[in-house]
């Protein structure tokens, strides 16, 4: 996410791609760095936007999806997380932590509570078990847990302190295969004329208690989105293009090597800039200065088959205010041939500035919408309930 806090009022991993037979076996010697790496985007091409015309997104055609609203009266939703009791989490950047609740089934959150507040900037969130979460705030990875059953967090803890910020921030956090924490830490700067301080523009990874912190990938400018496919193991990451120079610089989707080095602050895109020598390839390139921010794997089974293993991303926008740029949710398919670039294309649109995005237990598509404080569901006519 670019510094869009200012302009509101404040605002990874190796490739695991079964259809390629690439796999990562997640033990602590490969964080380190991979023996034997797995194909490369190199290898298999770059996608760029658009893969594919299409005369109207899927996500708005109401014969393909129901679309509806879970919730509303949030204030600028940033990251969402299911738990396994089906309770849905909600950063907010004025420093809450929501959970909404439907407990009736009918597609809409009918409880509310906060579970957390008095936080700073909050822009990811993960859970590790019901009532007891991780919270991505501002230079700092924070754990909460409600202890006494009462709904609210009573036991707050600080477990990494002192990541940079500056033009970003740590972003998004999620709990990965090897119960490990992930998240992507954004850069001080727009293309390094501060300098580079260790851990910024990476991902990086800690234990749950917060030990053993390490990087695992670096030149990745604004990392705001990650999400791990829960059937291969791989983990996706977007990534915010420069803005200097303004025009040519696109956003990605990256997919994480350890190790790996994705380009910034000199190079961008298919190996544009300079520097490029060594670095890694995006799986696609999406359009310049559209944020390219949250994003989640499709392994539902509500949706159509040819989602399985899709990859859907919130386009927040352009700081600009360009209703023209980003402003919708896009689909990324992964090739039917191995060798073949990834597709992409638009999902939905209608958005004011949409940033967060989640698949739920019921197979269903949750976009937060920061610009209309709203989440929207997505579901199959048959499924929508």
């Amino acid at each position: 996410m670019r510094e869009r806090w200012l302009w509101f009022g404040a605002l990874v991993v190796a490739a695991v791609a079964v259809f390629a037979g690439v796999r990562w076996a997640w033990t602590e010697n490969r964080l380190g760095g991979a023996a034997s790496p797995p194909q490369t985007p190199a290898q298999v091409g770059v996608g760029v936007w658009p893969s594919e015309a299409s005369a109207e997104p899927p996500g708005d055609d109401p014969q393909r999806f129901a679309r509806s609203t879970f919730a509303q009266g949030l204030a600028q939703p940033t990251a969402m997380a299911f738990g396994r009791d089906g309770a849905l989490y909600v950063t907010e950047l004025v420093g809450r932590v929501t959970v909404l609740r439907d407990t009736d089934g009918d597609g809409r959150a009918d409880q509310a509570s906060v579970f957390a507040d008095g936080l700073t900037d909050p822009l990811g969130v993960a859970v590790l078990r019901p009532g007891e979460i991780v919270v991505s705030q501002r230079g700092r990875i924070t754990r909460l847990r409600d202890t006494n059953g009462d709904g609210a967090a009573d036991e707050r803890q600080d477990i990494v302190t002192g990541l940079p910020v500056g033009r970003h921030q740590n972003d998004n956090v999620v709990v990965g295969p090897d119960g490990r924490l992930y998240w992507g830490q954004g850069s001080r700067s727009d293309h390094g004329e501060s300098g580079v301080v260790p851990y910024e523009a990476s991902i990086l990874s800690a234990n749950v208690d917060g030990s053993d912190l390490k990087v695992v990938a670096t030149g990745l400018r604004n990392p705001y989105g990650l999400a791990f496919d829960a059937k291969t193991g791989a983990l996706y990451a977007t990534d915010n293009g420069r803005d200097v120079p303004d025009k040519g610089v696109p956003d990605e989707l990256n997919l994480i090597e350890a190790g790996g080095d994705y380009g910034w602050p000199d190079c961008w895109g298919a190996g544009e800039g300079t520097h490029c020598e060594g670095t890694k390839l995006p799986l696609l390139l999406l359009p310049p200065h559209s944020s390219a921010d949250g994003l989640a794997v499709y392994r539902g089974e509500a949706f159509p088959g040819e989602y399985q293993g899709a990859v859907f991303i919130a386009l927040w926008g352009a700081n600009d205010g360009d209703p023209n740029v980003g402003r919708q949710v896009v689909v990324a398919l992964p090739p039917k041939e191995a060798g073949r670039p990834w597709t992409v294309a638009p999902f939905a649109t209608g958005f004011i500035h949409p940033l967060a995005v989640a698949v739920g237990p019921d197979g269903a598509l949750y976009v937060a919408d920061m610009g209309r404080n709203e989440i929207v569901r997505f579901a199959p006519p048959a499924a929508s309930r």
